[in-house]
């Protein structure tokens, strides 16, 4: 009996000491993001003011690597399939909670093969209306909508984007009657809703900003329950217009789902250190994004509910892509 307890207390002994030998040596080599987006645009700030300050920290620098294409999925799958050592990462947006109801069939599962890490930067998309639009609030938007039904579209980057689906919120919540019309990006849809051809969009900030300053896109509202502190005039849709709505974008860093707790833990830590730092949290609020601290718990929360908030949004508007 006394030799059993002391193997059994061995292996406990080997077991912890793996672990912490684990933690201690991550990461042994240079860690690579891959960001599910373009380059040149907020995803690539967002990670360049993160890792920057992360890296010192870690002992390794961070290559990020953009790989956009298929709506995010083939990032998604990219790391999904990678070694799941904490040496791969990857940095997306709702794409991550979408596209699991939006695909008919993925070859991976985003809910079961990632693990969120935590939230790199969050923000709520922007409401601009076209200035032929006779309306000047969300309030009166929402009334214009509902006493011409059908008359007014809006318009987004793609079919199940978060922008589309914010739509279909909205509409859902107001109870209006309104067309989507998909683009292939913002700047297609910049000249269309100047000129009125489509009448709405909700998109981030920067892309129509210089037409909101010359009067010809009016910026009503933000799409979360709060206002954003880099635009405190402009009100949130829950106080204009619609109380209780949100509906946010995001930037999560994730690792793949078997992924050591210990290495989360340490890439976490880290993560909320460089969100804590004052410099790096003005480079993301200075991109329009606010620096959102979490635990792992409370990461995993966050996912869950955005997941089944974006999944319903996908079934009410009864889109579908392959």
């Amino acid at each position: 009996m006394m030799r059993r307890l002391a193997y059994v207390a061995l292996l406990v002994c080997i077991s912890l000491f793996g672990a912490l030998a684990h933690a201690q040596s991550y990461p042994s080599r240079p860690v690579r993001i891959l960001i599910a987006f373009a380059g040149g645009g907020l995803a690539d700030v967002i990670s360049r003011a993160l890792t920057d300050r992360m890296s010192p920290a870690l002992g390794q620098p961070f290559v990020l690597e953009n790989r956009p294409g298929a709506g995010g999925n083939i990032a998604m799958e990219a790391v999904a399939r990678a070694a799941p050592d904490g040496h791969t990462l990857l940095m997306v947006g709702p794409a991550a909670a979408i596209n699991g109801a939006l695909y008919r069939s993925l070859t991976f599962n985003p809910t079961k093969d990632l693990v969120p890490i935590g939230v790199m930067g969050w923000g709520p998309y922007a409401m601009f209306v076209s200035a032929t639009v006779p309306v000047n609030s969300a309030a009166e938007l929402v009334a214009y909508a509902k006493a011409n039904p059908g008359k007014l579209n809006y318009a987004s980057v793609g079919v199940g984007s978060g922008g589309h689906l914010t739509g279909v919120l909205f509409a859902t919540a107001a109870g209006l009657q309104m067309t989507h019309v998909p683009y292939k990006g913002i700047q297609a849809i910049a000249p269309d809703i100047v000129s009125g051809e489509v009448h709405l969009v909700f998109n981030a900030f920067g892309p129509l900003n210089a037409f909101v300053q010359s009067g010809k896109v009016k910026l009503f509202a933000v799409t979360s329950r709060e206002r954003l502190p880099a635009y405190p005039d402009v009100p949130s849709l829950a106080e204009s217009a619609l109380p209780g709505f949100d509906a946010t974008g995001w930037y999560i860093l994730f690792a793949p789902a078997a992924t050591p707790r210990s290495t989360l833990e340490r890439l976490n830590a880290e993560l909320r250190s460089a969100l804590a730092d004052r410099d790096t949290a003005q480079r993301i609020e200075k991109a329009g994004m606010r620096p959102v601290s979490q635990m792992l718990e409370e990461a995993a929360r966050y996912m869950a509910a955005e997941t089944d908030k974006w999944t319903r949004a996908v079934r009410a508007s009864g889109a579908s892509a392959e």
